[in-house]
């Protein structure tokens, strides 16, 4: 059975008829009444070999077509205590279920009734905006899109970025300053921008400054923290090149407080990332300190 991404452009797993049986007969019991939990779960609960109960305190279990944040479980769990509860696609239990991107169901409309624009027109709805009107009817759309973009990093891999270098024979220290980038706070999702500064000590290989803003962007197009994406590009360069030493400086503001909470949008969060030379030797991290400040 296939659990790599089928449409790795748009992140869509499209599970087919033929999967929905074969997770159907393995997933469910043989045996006892079902409940579906709408709306995907009642098209599965069909498929059981007993007749589905409209009551679900009725139920000898409870059916559903994918657990994944699993808060729907959980709710039941704590309505019905007892009642085991089964899904077709399990992301919280099983290994090779999380690794799957969104699943499209066949009983999904053309942009899935239960997927990503649906998830849009819900939040939409939530903070009391009408998602019909003229100019929010292809807000969902446009929301996926620009999500696309700036969370292309999940793509992209590092290692083959930094995969082609070159035997050069210096010791001194390159630096790429000023790369800009835009990326997304994990804890709200609002962006924080800024700039990123590179520096190692090459030994013997060296690779071109473009891969540098590279690595730099695969990592921002991410939800992301600024500590951990300091320490990410810091280490990808560290393993490919395996250098005297890394540094990295990060410099942004954040959105997320600049906007909302404690207002400060002219606040500075500077983060940094040192490893080799760079960490152990202080006229080394000193030099590209200096450099880059």
């Amino acid at each position: 059975m296939a659990t790599e991404c089928s449409d790795p452009k748009n992140n869509i797993y499209p599970m087919t008829w033929e999967e929905v049986h074969e997770r159907g007969c393995r997933a469910t019991p043989t045996s006892g009444r079902p409940y579906g939990v709408p709306r995907g779960g009642t098209i599965v609960a069909a498929m059981c070999k007993e007749m589905p109960v409209e009551d679900p305190s009725e139920a000898d279990f409870f059916v559903d077509d994918i657990i994944d944040s699993g808060l729907t479980r959980a709710r039941y769990a704590e309505e019905f205590p007892g009642t085991p509860f089964y899904a077709l696609v399990n992301k919280q239990d099983s290994q090779q279920d999380a690794a799957l991107p969104w699943v499209h169901f066949p009983w999904d409309d053309e942009e899935g009734v239960r997927g990503p624009t649906d998830a849009v027109v819900r939040i939409l709805e939530y903070i009391g905006e009408d998602p019909l009107r003229d100019g929010l009817q292809r807000t969902p759309q446009r929301v996926l899109k620009a999500l696309d973009e700036m969370c292309a990093g999940y793509t992209q891999d590092p290692r083959e970025i930094l995969s082609t270098v070159f035997d050069i024979d210096t010791k001194e220290m390159v630096i790429l300053h000023g790369i800009h980038f835009t990326s997304l706070c994990e804890h709200h999702i609002l962006p924080f921008a800024g700039e990123v500064s590179v520096g190692y000590l090459p030994n013997e290989k060296v690779v071109g400054l473009s891969k540098l803003a590279r690595v730099v962007q695969t990592f921002a197009k991410r939800l992301q923290v600024q500590e951990r994406m300091t320490s990410q590009i810091a280490n990808a360069i560290e393993d490919a090149l395996k250098p005297q030493g890394v540094g990295v400086v990060v410099r942004a503001h954040h959105q997320c407080m600049g906007c909302r909470g404690v207002r400060q949008p002219e606040a500075e969060m500077v983060t940094s990332c040192m490893l080799g030379a760079m960490r152990t030797t202080a006229q080394v991290r000193a030099e590209f300190l200096s450099l880059v400040s």
